[in-house]
């Protein structure tokens, strides 16, 4: 850990006071949490294309990162307060890495900085990483209006307690983002920002866990299947499209989905470095009491080809390019991307969905998806059904 990073954090105590008056604040009772500041120097920080700049209105100077990331090696986060001034630069996913382990893990909060931030559902966001794909087609719920300034200083405050996350944005009581567990691979790591924008007054506090208001809550939900079980995932085939003939044999492990039934196959299956696509498989025993008609409720993000008793019943696509090819809410996941009616028989029915992890690039081409891969299965009338 440098030097400058020790004398920057040792002046800072966490009070009343704002940051530029805390720099030359008298040390603080014992009973008061200290802030460690990271100085937006390049001992701190390091990227490829990052630069830094003193600034008599910014004690801890400014670092601007006009393109991809920087990181810090001045140690690593599980909970508290994180809090900083950022500047986006422009319309993009620009904002804070928490809990990074690697490229391929961490919890990732950005905003999309626009003059429509507060009334748009998406000007700010939570999307984990895991296994290199970064989810944030897959967490919809997760993004939300923000009181954002577009061009100009926003100040974001984020609260970790117990696998809780909340985002509050330029001082708003209320936060923006109330995420009641994360579903990161990691509970703690470093830290990493996200440019193009410029970044100012980093401060953490870890002992500083905000209220005890309770979290939201996901209310289960009948009908949804909550146990899978994962086969071994197989090559897609040439023309993309998989039928059961390519359904494994062996290797079937229990797959949980969350509680509100989303399957997160890209946090269960590990990254795929190579040029191939790769095709996940579910399965789901059904016993019904009767005969009948049934209407299954499936989402998913990027493909999706269901198949009922031996023949398959829905093949759909959920892309963002083209747009003609997004399904609601936007080419993001949600519980009813689509509606499949289904004839069970009674007794035994198998259901296995298979989603591959293709993204279709602006160009129209297809590759290895590295954004969420998920899927999930409800029945609109699931009483006479039993899951197994």
């Amino acid at each position: 850990m440098s030097h400058s990073f020790l004398r920057y954090t040792q002046c800072l105590i966490v009070g009343a006071l704002p940051l530029s008056q805390a720099v030359s604040a008298a040390p603080a009772a014992s009973t008061a949490a200290v802030a460690m500041a990271y100085p937006m120097t390049p001992d701190i920080w390091r990227g490829e294309k990052t630069t830094f700049a003193p600034d008599e209105a910014f004690p801890g100077g400014l670092m601007t990162v006009t393109e991809g990331y920087a990181e810090t090696n001045a140690g690593t986060f599980a909970e508290g307060t994180v809090e900083f001034d950022i500047k986006a630069l422009a319309y993009a996913d620009t904002g804070i890495l928490l809990h990074r382990r690697d490229a391929d893990t961490a919890e990732f909060i950005y905003v999309r900085a626009n003059p429509d931030c507060p009334a748009a559902n998406d000007c700010v966001q939570y999307a984990p990483i895991t296994n290199g794909r970064m989810q944030w087609n897959a967490y919809s719920r997760y993004q939300h209006s923000a009181p954002l300034v577009a061009a100009g200083w926003n100040h974001l405050r984020i609260v970790i307690a117990d696998g809780r996350l909340r985002l509050f944005v330029n001082h708003a009581l209320e936060p923006s983002l109330d995420v009641p567990r994360l579903q990161g691979l990691a509970d703690r790591g470093g830290f990493a920002v996200k440019g193009p924008a410029i970044f100012a007054n980093f401060v953490v506090r870890p002992d500083d866990k905000g209220s005890s208001a309770p979290p939201p809550v996901d209310v289960p939900q009948p009908g949804v299947v909550r146990h899978w079980l994962l086969g071994p995932v197989t090559p897609a085939p040439a023309n993309g499209i998989p039928t059961l003939n390519d359904l494994p044999n062996t290797g079937w492990q229990p797959l949980e989905a969350e509680p509100d039934g989303l399957a997160n196959l890209a946090r269960a299956i590990p990254k795929n470095d190579g040029p191939r696509r790769q095709v996940a498989w579910l399965k789901v025993e059904i016993d019904a009491v009767a005969d009948g008609a049934r209407t299954v409720d499936l989402g998913f993000v990027p493909r999706a080809w269901l198949f009922l008793n031996g023949a398959r019943v829905y093949g759909g696509e959920n892309f963002y390019y083209p747009s003609a090819k997004r399904l609601a809410p936007a080419g993001r996941f949600a519980p009813d991307n689509a509606r499949v009616e289904l004839s069970l028989h009674k007794g035994k029915n198998t259901l296995v969905l298979a989603t591959d992890d293709a993204w279709r690039r602006t160009d129209g081409t297809l590759w290895p998806d590295h954004y969420g891969w998920a899927a999930m299965a409800r029945f609109e009338q699931p009483a006479g059904l039993t899951l197994r």
